[in-house]
Order: C-alpha cells, then structure tokens, then sequence
C-alpha cells in the first residue's frame, strides 16, 4: 500500500460519520481488523479494496494512491459535478431519505420546460423559506 492509506480511510469514514465499530459492522469485519487498516499494520486484499471503494463510493485508486488515475478523467469539470452529486446524496441520506426521487433520472425526463422552471422555483421559494425561519 502507498503510505497515507490508514490516513484516507480515517478521513472517509469521519466524513461519512461513521465510527469504527460501524463500518466494520458494515464491511463484515471486527473492529481490531478495520482499526489495524487504519493504522496500517494491515493491508487488505484486493475484494476488501473493493468493498471499502463502494461503501465510501470512491476509486481503488484513490484508497491506495490518494488521487484518480489521470488517464481515466477528460474532463474536470464533470469530475466536479461528480464530486458534487455524491455529496448531495450523501446528505440526503445523512437526513433520511436513502432512495432520492428527486434524483431519479426517468422522472426528470417526463418533465417539461415549463415543469423544470415550475420546480426550480419552487425549490427557490422553499430555501428562501428555511432560511427566514433559521434568522428568527
């Protein structure tokens, strides 16, 4: 493993808010395995890479190099986006809501122009909402 492996895998699971004892519940392993990842006194093997790639919804690449291989990204700006939309359905999982309609593509595709501008304004109406009961 390239140094700082223990180091990204801690960072992740505290960005996800999960505690040790939880993601090994998740990963199928005892705490003193995952901790001994962390520490890196261990080193998984490729199918536990995996597992610890998805459940964080990163590359293997990025587990154990610390960045995206440069090849695979054309374009910045999509991995941007990318990096925006995980965050948002993180969020909404973090609120309860593990399935987002909102999100769901094929519903997006029944939408009409009108329907778009209808529900953007909506969404602004209900931030602006939130913001004024969060200042009284």
């Amino acid at each position: 493993m390239v140094e700082g492996f223990g180091f990204r895998l801690e960072n992740l699971r505290e960005k996800f808010g999960y505690s040790k004892k939880e993601i090994s519940m998740k990963l199928g392993f005892t705490p003193n395995v995952y901790g001994a990842y962390e520490r890196e006194e261990r080193r998984p093997n490729l199918e536990t890479l995996v597992r610890i790639a998805d459940l964080f919804d990163v590359s293997i690449d990025y587990l154990v190099r610390g960045k995206e291989c440069c090849k695979t990204r054309i374009n910045e700006d999509i991995t941007d986006s990318e990096k925006n939309i995980k965050e948002l359905i993180h969020y909404l999982k973090s609120k309860g809501i593990d399935e987002p309609y909102i999100l769901q593509i094929d519903k997006w595709i029944q939408l009409s122009r009108e329907d778009l501008i209808e529900l953007h304004n909506h969404f602004e109406w209900v931030v602006n909402k939130a913001k004024s009961q969060n200042e009284d």
